[in-house]
């Protein structure tokens, strides 16, 4: 490596360091005095609330990154521009392309760091901490089984078959439910092609009830029927969970399915393109922090950079929040909604560039 891109990333890989970990060590206090409190309560050992907290660091750098990317951007070329640094540079003939491009390259493999962390590690992690908590601390119902395929949830006596849970609706698509007596068997039947939750009960249609009897069994077709069930949509949260679980690949594969057979399958299509975008996002913050950088003065602090990359960074936390919103609702089509905040501030930051290289 050249001496240029060395000393300018050893300038920028420290101020990052140290701003993720600041990130995470703010973080874990703030949820730690959350939810220490219920966790005592329910008599959780000082070894697993420990345990709780080391598994959640992973998720909590994956969405610090971004952040941390748009200060050390800011920092290293602010400090490098204080000192006069740059001017050297560009009164030696160097073209601000080549203090900038280390950047670039961080930022993009940071990029790849974040999504391949959160896939393979936060994301096998976050499932095992969202189960603890709802097992140990709300004492909701675990799942019995939940694949891309099927969802299957036992509540008492009743068992669900669900193939696939519309959350926003409250639907069970293609549902069967096994009604067991207190010996264990199968007492009855219901197999529907949706059950909908209608406030206060559940609504069956297009199905059928098999009652089983004495070695016999009594079947009868519905067009319409109302349910006595105890579970309510609140128990199915491994349903609202499937997409968290699968990798990006499953996802890929299983909204394919879905959409194969006539389901709906937004909701999931903005969690697959959530996936990319946001560490992504992190390459283009981190040039509207270099920007931001070149466009001040020589006797701006380095505080008012920092500021302003704040403010940068939650302008575009809200443009892609309001993008993903509208995808999710069906306004947007999923891949222009939930890039939106990235190709905005992506335009912005070739405006600003050729702005400020030609100026």
């Amino acid at each position: 490596m050249k001496i240029i891109p060395k000393y300018v990333l050893r300038h920028f890989v420290p101020i990052f360091a140290l701003a993720s970990v600041s990130f995470v060590g703010i973080y874990l206090v703030v949820d730690f005095f959350e939810r220490v409190d219920r966790m005592l309560d329910n008599h959780l050992t000082i070894r697993e609330i420990y345990g709780y907290f080391l598994c959640k660091i992973p998720l909590i750098l994956t969405q610090g990154i971004p952040m941390a990317a748009i200060l050390a951007a800011i920092i290293a070329l602010g400090i490098l521009k204080r000192n006069r640094e740059l001017i050297a540079m560009e009164t030696a003939g160097i073209d601000p392309r080549y203090y900038v491009a280390p950047i670039a390259v961080a930022a993009l493999l940071l990029s790849a760091a974040h999504f391949c962390t959160a896939e393979y590690i936060a994301r096998p992690l976050n499932k095992k901490l969202d189960d603890t908590w709802a097992v140990r601390i709300e004492h909701s119902k675990p799942a019995l089984h939940m694949n891309p395929e099927n969802m299957w949830f036992r509540d008492e006596n009743t068992i669900y078959q669900i193939r696939l849970y519309d959350r926003g609706k409250n639907i069970m698509h293609i549902a069967s439910i096994f009604f067991l007596d207190s010996n264990f068997r199968l007492a009855k039947r219901i197999d529907a092609r949706s059950i909908t939750w209608t406030n206060p009960g559940w609504l069956a249609e297009d199905g059928l009830v098999v009652i089983y009897h004495d070695g016999d069994t009594d079947q009868q077709w519905f067009d319409r029927r109302a349910l006595d069930l105890k579970a309510k949509p609140s128990d199915f949260k491994a349903g609202e969970t499937l997409p968290h679980d699968l990798s990006w690949a499953e996802l890929h594969r299983y909204v394919q399915k879905i959409e194969a057979e006539g389901f709906s399958a937004t909701p999931y299509r903005v969690d697959l393109q959530m996936r990319v975008a946001s560490p992504f996002a992190t390459l283009i913050l981190a040039m509207l922090g270099v920007l931001v950088a070149l466009r001040q003065g020589i006797h701006e602090g380095i505080a008012a950079g920092v500021g302003m990359s704040l403010v940068v960074a939650f302008a575009f936390i809200a443009v892609s929040n309001v993008g993903s919103s509208l995808a999710s609702a069906g306004s947007l089509p999923p891949l222009l909604g939930v890039w939106a905040g990235n190709i905005i501030f992506a335009a912005l930051s070739c405006y600003f560039w050729i702005k400020t290289h030609h100026a």
